[in-house]
């Protein structure tokens, strides 16, 4: 019994003192306003961003790459995207190419 104490007690004085410490930090941090991103004027809106990706997209895919003209202005979430969209589209041609190949062998 005298051991299951001493092994209690120190875990009570780290989670006490833990609960102590978070306690502090969220009470002077709730005290401060939180700062709100604020958009830019550089932002494209939705629409011409997604018509920026889709020409990013193409262009990777006519094998141009990433660097040409048509992806120079993304940001690097959107390049992201239209790198992952390149891929998907890769990828669908791939597995049509098979599934045509697949379908003349039989």
């Amino acid at each position: 019994m005298q051991r299951t104490i001493t092994t209690i007690t120190p875990a009570a004085i780290l989670l006490t003192a833990g609960l102590a410490l978070t306690g502090c930090s969220n009470s002077s941090s709730s005290t401060k306003p939180k700062a709100t991103p604020s958009a830019t004027s550089s932002a494209p809106a939705s629409a011409s961003a997604a018509d920026a990706i889709s020409a990013c997209t193409d262009a990777i895919v006519a094998g141009k790459g990433q660097d040409g003209p048509e992806c120079s202005k993304l940001s690097p979430d959107d390049l992201f995207k239209a790198v992952q969209a390149a891929n998907k589209k890769g990828r669908d041609a791939v597995q049509s190419a098979i599934a045509s190949a697949s379908a003349a062998a039989q």
